[in-house]
């Protein structure tokens, strides 16, 4: 039997095989993985209260209306959107704790531990 014969039968097979190759490669490659996303989570609390910096559940995905630019005051953290139960901070993924801002008597949040973000980006205000 020579090759062009071989061919001739097996064509059909050789598809088939390839195809199911194919889509086999395919289906590996596209295992469903959640899209990270970067969002925005702001403090709803007074800021010269450690214990409410510290909180986990004042920190939501509502703005607060405050001018995040500065560093004495909590204001803002950006997490991946993991790290939210509903619109608000997840503590087993962002532990929070408060240490005092760059001046003044406000304090500032500060990732202690949890599995989520591992570098949030915090935005204070003044």
């Amino acid at each position: 039997m020579n090759i062009k014969n071989i061919f001739k039968k097996y064509a059909l097979a050789m598809i088939a095989v390839a195809t199911v190759i194919t889509f086999s490669a395919y289906k590996i490659s596209s295992v469903e993985t959640k899209a990270l996303v970067s969002v925005p989570v702001y403090f709803h609390g007074n800021p010269a209260n450690s214990a409410e910096v510290a909180d986990e559940s004042k920190w939501t995905t509502t703005s607060n209306g405050q001018s995040c630019s500065g560093n004495n005051l909590a204001c803002m953290i950006s997490v991946e959107n993991t790290d939210l139960i509903g619109a608000q901070l997840d503590p087993a993924k962002v532990n929070l704790i408060a240490v005092p801002g760059a001046a003044g008597p406000g304090f500032v949040p500060q990732r202690a531990s949890g599995s989520g973000t591992p570098n949030p980006t915090i935005t204070n205000r003044n």
